[in-house]
């Protein structure tokens, strides 16, 4: 029994030394690296026209970083980007009433939102927009299987992703493609119509925390199976849709904005390609309904975010996590956003109240009085280091340092019961600085609907405090809100906010509140008061007229170099039918430009057929959606370098068109840097 006590706690020992290396290896490029500065002005923007009609433009711009990114979402489990399987994209939706400021809506595929992207954006637009800082807002999809190194805080650029640093490269495209989709949206306003609906959505996510969420006061149902799991969760697809006025005089659809609480987490960890997980096909599919049955004289545009979902995952089958799955449930919520986008036909108007508002704190500035329980510095636990449930790795996820419910005594520590991740070398290797530690709370409403705007992924129940928050004080002021949105990931990322009784059971959410039990009513009275401030004062903002952010650096975009090879076909597309869990696919290989030339932001790969074999044309599918890279199903992987700048790549058409008698197909290849277009030999 001693021999066997032994080898247990040598086993520990070794554990504990070896995560205690990997800490100050971790650390080690927050003492090593360059460090970069970055300065950002509060500009004036263009002043406003006046406007009899409510206006409203949309924007589209790709924001796919090149080849080599590191992923941000999964932190080390992560790996480079080595392609994509769909585009990731920003979205920017302006809205003007006739009296009052504008508002622009930007949502964007990316892991989270960032303080410093947001504040870039809103500089580089001033001199080509109306729209001020304090009421431009970015929300973001939260997939898992976007880029990283572009946050305003040291930890998350070192931490987040699979590599550390933050890269002013990545930065600069992200925003400037960003800024680039405000502007179109600015540019094409026109008069334009409006509704705001909703409808709840139940089967597509699942409580990934019910043994935090069963803690709650507020929770009577104290059953943690899958069927409790099930309904533990934000169900409600909140949907605002806008019509603009055509040439002919009427008003067409010109898309929509909305929100959904689901983790972008049905692609799993150690995947390669960028992907828009859940929200692609949510996004894409909406879109093509549209288009289908209205016609619009424009392209739709449809761009969801997150509501409240810290404990929400998508509800993927067992052991079929993946593209599959993936499909499976964006298709069901676009399907039950699209029923809803038809009922709002007849409740179209052009009478729209508008109103935004921005507040900025640093939390490392605030009184004891200010902060009302919130920790003064933020601290990460060891459940963070375990992962959330469904994402573990064996063994570390299960070892009780850093298994979720493994809670400290939280005696006389502000951190409560959080066991802080390598105890005081965490403290000694991250000044409180180098965590997110300056607070952007947003606010807007239109109508009916108020949406509130946090840098937090906020749990269901944190999220149904603070909603209820707000609404209480909305009605104190009568200010005819019906609808309450938490929006996480709001200009900016702080980590989780979790109510102070799932906080207690130290699951992976718990870990992941930097700062301590008091997060969410700390952000909850903040929400409140902004909330009623700026009902009572249009257009409030409380921000700097300036901005520094110094970050230890890194450089992963690639530099450019010019190709001075060839396109050629490697190999011929050949078939590779379906198997488990594994859609089927055509697959093509070939020589082109480097990943610095080849600009996968920029249209790149389509489908062609031909019922003779000789003349092509570009291939539709059955919405009479052309099939090319703006869609689901071509991707592009990065088979690595070559000589004379040039790279091998696999091209892939997954879910293609079969059994079409005579009917022949190929790749198209756009042109790119002095390649002129390129196709593939024919196939069927």
């Amino acid at each position: 029994m001693k021999k066997t006590i032994t080898r247990v706690a040598c086993g520990l020992l070794v554990v504990v030394l070896l995560v205690l290396a990997v800490g100050v290896h971790a650390v080690w490029p927050l003492l090593a690296y360059p460090v970069v500065d970055i300065q950002i002005s509060r500009q004036s923007p263009l002043p406003s026209q006046p406007n009899e009609q409510f206006l409203a433009g949309v924007g589209v711009s790709d924001i796919t970083p090149p080849v080599g990114i590191p992923k941000m979402g999964y932190s080390a489990w992560a790996r480079d980007a080595d392609g994509f399987r769909n585009r990731l994209k920003a979205r920017a939706f302006y809205l003007k009433p006739v009296n009052g400021e504008p508002l622009m809506v930007i949502q964007a595929d990316l892991p989270a939102s960032s303080l410093v992207l947001q504040r870039r954006v809103a500089e580089l637009v001033a001199s080509q927009t109306d729209v001020a800082v304090h009421n431009l807002s970015i929300h973001a999809t939260h997939t898992h299987s976007g880029p990283g190194q572009y946050f305003s805080s040291d930890f998350y650029n070192t931490f987040g992703s699979n590599r550390p640093g933050f890269d002013m490269a990545v930065f600069e495209f992200l925003a400037t493609q960003i800024a680039d989709a405000v502007v179109q949206a600015y540019q094409q306003r026109r008069p334009a119509k409006l509704a705001i609906g909703h409808t709840d959505l139940y089967g597509a996510t699942k409580n990934r925390a019910m043994g935090a969420y069963v803690r709650n006061d507020t929770v009577v149902d104290k059953q943690q199976n899958d069927a409790a799991a099930l309904r533990a969760v934000n169900p409600r697809i909140t949907l605002v849709r806008l019509d603009g006025l055509t040439q002919g005089g009427e008003y067409q659809p010109m898309g929509a904005f909305s929100t959904f609480a689901i983790h972008g987490t049905g692609i799993p960890p150690f995947t390669h390609p960028y992907h828009g997980d859940v929200w692609a096909i949510f996004e894409r599919q909406l879109e093509a309904n549209i288009r289908q049955h209205y016609q619009p004289p424009w392209p739709v545009v449809h761009g969801p975010f997150e509501a409240n979902h810290g404990d929400n995952n998508p509800n993927y089958r067992a052991g079929l996590r993946g593209e599959i799955e993936t499909r499976r449930i964006g298709l069901a919520l676009a399907e039950q956003a699209w029923q809803l986008f038809t009922t709002l036909d007849a409740q179209l108007t052009d009478q729209v109240e508008l109103t935004s508002a921005q507040r900025e704190l640093d939390l490392l500035a605030l009184s004891p009085q200010q902060r009302g329980g919130l920790c003064q510095r933020a601290i990460v636990g060891t459940a963070t280091v375990g992962a959330a449930k469904n994402d573990e790795v064996f063994p570390i996820s299960y070892l009780p340092p850093f298994q979720r419910g493994w809670p400290d005594d939280g005696d006389d520590d502000c951190h409560g019961e959080k066991r802080w991740m390598l105890s005081a070398l965490q403290a000694w290797g991250l000044a409180p600085e180098r965590y997110p530690h300056r607070l952007a709370i947003s606010a807007f409403r239109i109508n009916q609907l108020l949406v509130v705007g946090l840098p937090f992924e906020v749990t269901f129940e944190a999220g149904n405090r603070m909603a209820a928050a707000v609404q209480s004080t909305a009605e104190e002021l009568r200010a005819g809100v019906e609808q309450v949105v938490i929006s996480s990931h709001t200009n900016g990322f702080f980590g989780y906010s979790t109510t102070g009784e799932e906080y207690s059971a130290q699951w992976y959410e718990g870990g992941h509140t930097l700062y301590g039990p008091q997060t969410t009513p700390f952000l909850t009275r903040q929400a409140a008061a902004l909330a009623g401030i700026m009902l009572q004062q249009p257009g409030y903002a409380e921000l700097p007229s300036q901005w520094q952010f110094s970050l230890a650096s890194a450089q992963y975009f690639p530099a450019p170099v010019p190709p001075q090879g060839q396109r050629v076909q490697l190999m011929p597309p050949h078939f590779v039918d379906a198997a488990a869990n594994q859609e089927l696919y055509w697959q093509w290989q070939l020589l082109d430009v480097n990943v610095s030339a080849i600009r996968l932001h920029e249209p790149l790969l389509a489908v062609e057929y031909s019922d003779d074999g000789k003349h092509f044309q570009p291939l539709r599918d059955a919405q009479n959606t052309v099939v090319d890279d703006q869609g689901l199903d071509l991707q592009i992987i990065h088979d690595g370098p070559s000589d004379a700048g040039m790279a091998r790549y696999f091209l892939r058409w997954y879910n293609p068109q079969i059994a079409v008698p005579g009917r022949w197909f190929r790749f198209r290849v756009a042109a790119r840097e002095g390649q002129q277009v390129f196709y593939s030999s024919a196939f069927r």
